[in-house]
């Protein structure tokens, strides 16, 4: 089931496009919810919760609900733990605004020599990838460039 929720776990309806707020694309929306301050997390039983992340926050309404349905699989993709994250370890919580904001290709166990987060995540640059903390955002190896051949 499709679902965006506060946290307040008020669940939102299939409708489409019936609110003032709307995106054209999923790129303004992740735009909208970052400069906004606002953060989603994946809970366990697979909902897209959607909270206020700074102090004092701003109240999730039915409008931004209904505003981020249409992009609710991309988010949920994005939240997951990407593949190879150690079953163990805990994501940050600022994950989502990692995941939205960069194209996390995988996961592995490795230890960030600035921190100590046990994990690193290559980043898709498109010219480029980096293995990251996901945690401090240090480099934990050189880039990798990506050659794509021309057809």
């Amino acid at each position: 089931m499709m679902a965006l929720q506060k946290v307040d776990t008020m669940r939102i309806s299939s409708q489409k496009d019936t609110s003032r707020l709307t995106f054209k694309d999923f790129q303004e929306a992740v735009s909208w919810i970052l400069r906004g301050g606002y953060r989603l997390q994946l809970r366990s039983d697979g909902v897209v919760e959607v909270c206020h992340s700074l102090p004092g926050g701003r109240l999730v309404t039915q409008d931004i609900l209904d505003a981020l349905t249409p992009f609710y699989r991309e988010f949920k993709r994005r939240l997951k733990k990407p593949r190879g994250w150690p079953r163990n370890v805990e994501l940050p919580k600022w994950w989502s605004d990692i995941a939205l904001g960069f194209t996390i290709t995988r996961a592995r166990a490795s230890e960030c020599p600035e921190c100590g987060f046990p994990v690193a995540i290559l980043v898709d640059f498109d010219m480029w990838n980096e293995w990251r903390c996901p945690q401090c955002g240090v480099i934990a190896e050189p880039c990798l460039p990506n050659i794509k051949t021309v057809s």
